[in-house]
């Protein structure tokens, strides 16, 4: 197979690679037969430039895409300083030195994107390893694919990581244009998450932010001349807030990490999920916030919460749930015939411990554990039942300023509620068909089937 190291990429792994090739010059410096290319092209690469080492794959590859070099650690930045993305599976007994060069030469707004052997990211061992540790740290991120290889056409059992990075932008000629939609790409009609010309508007902000650092650096280099004239050694440029900022790199990872977030919280989506799917979420802004915040990336990125719309909701339904039964034997709901281990639905009525507190008057205890449980559970119900949450709320705002009188029935949302000085609050539906339709949707996710009566 050509040499030890050759292991072309299957289009398992090359779909979890995510890559984004339409319109865009790529290139592949670890090109081999040209897997990664190949599918690149297919997917609406413009150009697609490789780089191989060995003599009888570049004699294959070079019928398919364009050579331009043949050792990767003797290419220079103006060799591919015209390149959009980098996407490579170099060889894994070194592909950190690999991805390190690449990052090196890799001109402003580049994207690379690269498999690795896992232990590449997990066992910081060397130098380089280290290096490329607080690249990833600063400029994208990382993450374990498993043993994609298994059924490749050259199989390994050897676990594959794999690594994004992005370039910053810190020249003042970088042209912006990429930022926005062509118009035939805007397909867009009616009501969304968010109108096409409010994410134009938001993406401009951040583009003529980034125009306008350039001119306070050229102000900054203005006085300086000025200065120097006179024998001063000239003044320093930092911005401050929350954060010291001295050069449009940092400013550039701050800004888009803040546009990111502007966009995630227009979405609203801690009203829709559960706070363990939150967290998961949270993760993934902090990711995507490294990279480029242009519209194409924004629809990307609405594309893919939209397409996993079933499953984050299937996970906060299993979750609110089971915040209530895995450890209450009084809150389950037994249904007969099921298995022992899976035997019980939310009960009608359910108890929760610790979420009432003696303090300034008897009231529910603000941010705690179980009060989260209950807000999870009625953005679970909201969602069945079409209600709008925010005409709820968080439990932690149920009766306040008023005082709450201990072993008495209040009405709050979906449910009738009771507090207990001793910290404890009993629930039980208002409505038989609520009830019915979470434990419904819960059965169905189960793979059991609740009864009607």
């Amino acid at each position: 197979m050509f040499h030890s190291e050759f292991f072309p990429t299957n289009e398992e792994t090359l779909d979890l690679m995510q890559l984004d090739a339409e319109g865009k010059i790529i290139l592949d410096p670890s090109a081999g037969s040209g897997s990664i290319l190949d599918y690149c092209l297919r997917y609406g690469a413009k150009r697609t430039l490789a780089i191989e080492i060995t003599d009888q794959l570049r004699s294959i590859v070079k019928e398919k895409h364009e050579l331009i070099g043949k050792d990767f650690f003797d290419t220079k930045e103006e060799d591919i300083s015209h390149v959009n993305a980098i996407y490579m599976n170099p060889p894994f007994s070194n592909a950190d030195k690999h991805i390190l060069h690449a990052w090196r030469i890799a001109p402003e707004g580049c994207e690379i994107v690269s498999i690795c052997n896992f232990e590449t990211i997990n066992n910081t061992y060397s130098g380089s390893r280290r290096q490329l540790d607080c690249v990833i740290r600063d400029y994208g991120y990382s993450q374990g694919l498993g043993n994609t290889f298994i059924d490749a056409e050259r199989t390994t059992s050897v676990e594959i990581g794999l690594i994004k990075l992005f370039k910053p932008i810190t020249s003042s000629s970088f042209n912006f244009d990429n930022y926005f939609l062509d118009e035939e790409e805007v397909q867009e009609e009616g009501e969304g998450i968010q109108q096409y010309d409010e994410v134009k508007a938001l993406v401009n902000r951040y583009v003529g932010c980034m125009k306008q650092f350039d001119n306070l650096l050229q102000s900054v280099e203005s006085i300086n001349y000025q200065l120097k004239a006179i024998g001063s050694s000239g003044i320093e440029m930092t911005l401050s807030r929350n954060e010291n900022i001295m050069n449009k790199q940092s400013f550039s990872n701050s800004i888009q990490k803040r546009s990111w977030k502007y966009i995630f919280d227009k979405m609203n989506m801690e009203k829709y999920v559960t706070s363990g799917v939150m967290k998961d979420i949270n993760k993934y802004i902090e990711s995507q916030s490294k990279f480029p915040f242009t519209m194409k990336n924004i629809y990307k990125m609405f594309e893919a919460i939209l397409g996993t719309k079933e499953q984050t909701f299937n996970r906060a339904l299993e979750e609110a749930i089971d915040n209530f039964t895995r450890h209450t034997h009084e809150n389950r709901y037994s249904v007969e015939g099921w298995k022992s281990n899976s035997s019980y639905m939310l009960n009608k009525k359910f108890i929760v411990d610790g979420i009432m507190e003696l303090s300034m008057g008897f009231r529910v205890r603000y941010d705690s554990y179980n009060g989260r449980k209950i807000n999870d559970l009625t953005k679970v119900l909201c969602n069945l039942t079409g209600t709008n949450y925010n005409k709820i709320g968080d439990v932690y705002n149920f009766k306040q300023g008023e005082q709450i009188i201990s072993n008495v029935w209040y009405d709050w949302g979906f449910f009738e509620i009771k507090a207990f000085k001793k910290g404890t609050m009993h629930l039980k539906f208002k409505s038989n068909k609520d009830w019915y339709l979470l434990n419904q949707a819960y059965g169905k996710l189960k793979g059991f089937t609740l009864k009607e009566k």
